[in-house]
């Protein structure tokens, strides 16, 4: 009678389910939850036929579970955390604590509430133990007895879903996983409610903005990420393993967030085959190990934290403190759910760094918008380069020497303002009112990105086109710039290459020629003298310069320029194309010279 009972039990459970041709019932000889004596595994009873005991019983089951019969665990688990989720991970229960009743290697299965131990085999000490064991530590694994804080990017699975939260609206272990049915997916497997490729379970939940709408590059791409190349789902391309290129929903080796490895290894490094030196995307790795590069790999362990923002007084960025550790991580740059490979014309950043926030040019967060879905690429830059207190370069770091000038700035907010009295272009058109060097298609209306003079040297926007990745990830140039830029003495001979970052959009021709400025031929020709002693390349804030004293970009290096001999040191604009210079320069004093 009890026999009968149970199997009654047993088909209830199972009809109560929706099956699905390929799907393996826990009645199979072949699920992996059949612990029976007829079940497939090496963890099955020794003696035992009926099935559905591990698991349940009729009678003097757990009141607080639907007739539960494994005894339950009466441990402390340390839950899940992070600084990007809103809702708190609450103390396993419902279905939750009866699938850690086996699977945290604390109880011995088979242990039943009537205090009947089955006999097992395959087990360490009668206990669960290997990938399938848990453990205590749960901070580790997707957050589980919450109820979801739902927005734009969570939503709550639609009714019909095989995707369910439980009873009380929390999500548990049975939410993603069904216990009766084993290859509902039958790639990835892990009794999963429904098929998950391309994520698409995990986009039940999590509606990352821009994955879909962009699509991001990460949801799309067909390149192949297998199971030798790092994969762990049993896909084999990074479309269809999703979310999972990049996060593991248990045991994940870095815990916040899921991810597989910390944040830059994630994407790069040794962690990842997918941007590192045997890639499956682009190489970006190799980029970084060059002579002069973001200290994406240098900054160890990772200080980046994924809530960062300019209206985040917890993790602020710009930092406004100096004791604060300097870093640039790949997240601070891309947004990994959103990058994709759409152009843009500057200012506006392009899809690869579209869905990144931002500062403008008053110091106030900015977030993406339009198409792509970006900020100005510059305002990317002024989170690390503006107003931040921990900038290194006043005090000569990274990569010493820096120029030393007349009027000296870091902040390149100040500099390239629009009110500044004199700059490059980048927020708003030039100031001059002629400018006979500058190649096509550039003109006086034209916008520079900061990307057109720091970028990788062996990519495409090099001087000399390369295959290499474009980006501001490295250089084989000091200040991550695309070419090379002697600024440093005056002892090299002027050259296409030696200036080649100013010949990019400035003819060589006419620089050296009368067209621009007569004594640029001696100065630059005959005299050694790097554009960089006269010229700041970013601008001068109008709080620092004057439109007299500072137009063209004048900024001396005092490194080489000194004042005259009456004391005197500066520029004087006459007119838009001529002025005189009181200084000390080449060994002579001007007191001074006119041109």
């Amino acid at each position: 009678m009890k026999g009968r009972r149970l199997a009654l039990l047993l088909a209830a459970v199972v009809l109560a389910t929706r099956s699905a041709p390929g799907q393996v019932m826990v009645t199979s000889p072949t699920n992996k939850h059949n612990l029976s004596r007829s079940g497939p595994g090496p963890v099955k009873s020794t003696a035992m036929t009926e099935i559905c005991i591990f698991c349940h019983t009729p009678h003097n089951a757990n009141p607080a579970a639907p007739l539960w019969n494994q005894t339950l665990s009466g441990v402390t688990y340390t839950p899940y955390t992070s600084t990007t989720m809103v809702a708190t991970a609450g103390v396993p229960s419902g279905s939750s604590k009866l699938c850690l009743s086996c699977h945290d290697g604390t109880v011995a299965i088979g242990s039943t509430m009537s205090g009947r131990q089955i006999p097992m085999q395959g087990l360490t000490g009668g206990k669960l133990t290997g990938p399938s064991s848990l453990g205590l530590n749960l901070s580790d694994d997707h957050p589980i007895a919450f109820v979801p804080v739902t927005g734009s990017q969570i939503v709550n699975p639609a009714l019909g879903s095989a995707v369910k939260l439980d009873k009380n609206g929390q999500i548990q272990c049975r939410t993603c996983h069904d216990p009766h049915q084993m290859d509902i997916d039958p790639t990835a497997k892990k009794f999963l409610a429904a098929s998950n490729s391309a994520s698409a379970l995990c986009v039940t939940c999590h509606r990352q903005q821009y994955w879909a709408a962009n699509p991001s590059t990460h949801m799309t791409s067909t390149k192949a990420y297998t199971l030798t190349q790092g994969a762990h789902t049993g896909y084999a391309t990074v479309a269809t393993n999703g979310c999972e290129s990049c996060h593991k929903p248990h045991t994940a080796p870095e815990a916040a967030r899921g991810l597989k490895a910390p944040e830059e290894l994630t994407c790069g490094g040794t962690g990842s085959q997918c941007h590192g030196t045997t890639a499956v995307g682009r190489d970006i790795q190799s980029e970084f190990l060059k002579a002069y590069a973001h200290p994406t790999y240098s900054v160890t362990p990772s200080v980046h934290d994924a809530s960062e923002s300019p209206t985040n007084s917890s993790h602020m960025l710009p930092e406004i403190s100096a004791a604060t550790p300097r870093h640039a991580e790949c997240a601070d740059c891309h947004n990994p759910h959103s990058s994709y490979a759409a152009t843009s014309v500057a200012p506006k950043g392009s899809g690869k760094v579209s869905g990144v926030a931002g500062v403008n040019r008053n110091n106030v967060a900015v977030f993406p918008s339009g198409t792509p879905p970006s900020v100005n690429e510059y305002e990317i830059c002024f989170k690390c380069h503006a107003d931040s207190a921990n900038m290194p370069q006043g005090g000569g770091a990274p990569y010493p020497p820096y120029a030393t000038r007349q009027a000296p700035q870091w902040n390149k907010r100040l500099q390239f303002d629009s009110t500044a009295v004199s700059y490059h272009p980048i927020e708003a058109t030039a100031r001059a009112t002629s400018a006979p060097s500058l190649k096509t298609p550039w003109t006086l209306t034209s916008i520079v990105a900061c990307t057109d003079c720091h970028d990788n040297d062996t990519g495409p926007n090099a001087p000399t086109p390369g295959t290499g990745p474009s980006g501001p990830h490295g250089s084989s140039f000091k200040h991550l710039l695309v070419a090379r830029y002697d600024m440093d003495n005056q002892n090299t001979a002027e050259s296409a290459d030696t200036y080649a970052l100013c010949y990019k959009c400035h003819d060589r021709s006419i620089i050296l020629g009368i067209a621009s400025f007569k004594e640029h031929l001696r100065h630059i020709l005959l005299d050694n003298a790097s554009c960089s002693i006269c010229h700041d390349p970013h601008g001068i804030s109008s709080a620092q310069g004057t439109t007299t004293n500072n137009a063209h970009l004048i900024n001396f290096d005092r490194r080489f320029v000194t004042p005259s001999s009456n004391g005197a040191l500066r520029w004087e604009q006459t007119s838009p194309d001529k002025g005189r210079c009181y200084l000390s320069c080449h060994g002579h004093s001007h007191n001074p010279s006119s041109y």
